[in-house]
């Protein structure tokens, strides 16, 4: 994983734990809308990895050795090791799935804090009265 995806993942992490410990609050409207966004772009980037991995098995290169060579070399960037195509996708799944799961957290403390205060109200014009 690159340094900069490490980081990424670090930070969205980092942010998913503060919306656990509710001090990441966001206004349902904003982090339902955030969460859609991720998730259709999760789905975007899904179907780009069904794409990446046909290409794990090429054709069409002829059968000198150095087409050959360049044919594997092709099908390992695509599908092989760290820096492959799929890796990439597979990186960017993780981050937007960390990301819908914060704006859904966000979003509940919100809402349950809303709903403790609410509950907090009423218990107090009840027993006012």
């Amino acid at each position: 994983m690159s340094e900069q995806m490490q980081s990424l993942v670090a930070q969205w992490r980092n942010l998913n734990t503060q919306a656990e410990s509710g001090d990441l609050r966001l206004d349902p409207a904003v982090g339902n809308a955030l969460k859609a966004q991720a998730e259709q772009m999760k789905t975007k980037l899904d179907d780009m990895l069904v794409a990446a991995r046909q290409l794990g098995a090429l054709s069409g290169f002829g059968a000198l050795q150095t087409a050959t060579t360049m044919q594997q070399k092709f099908e390992n960037k695509a599908v092989a090791g760290d820096g492959s195509a799929v890796q990439r996708l597979l990186q960017s799944v993780e981050v937007l799935t960390l990301m819908a799961e914060t704006y859904e957290k966000a979003v509940r403390t919100i809402e349950d804090t809303d709903q403790a205060n609410s509950q907090k109200l009423a218990n107090v014009e009840l027993g006012g009265k």
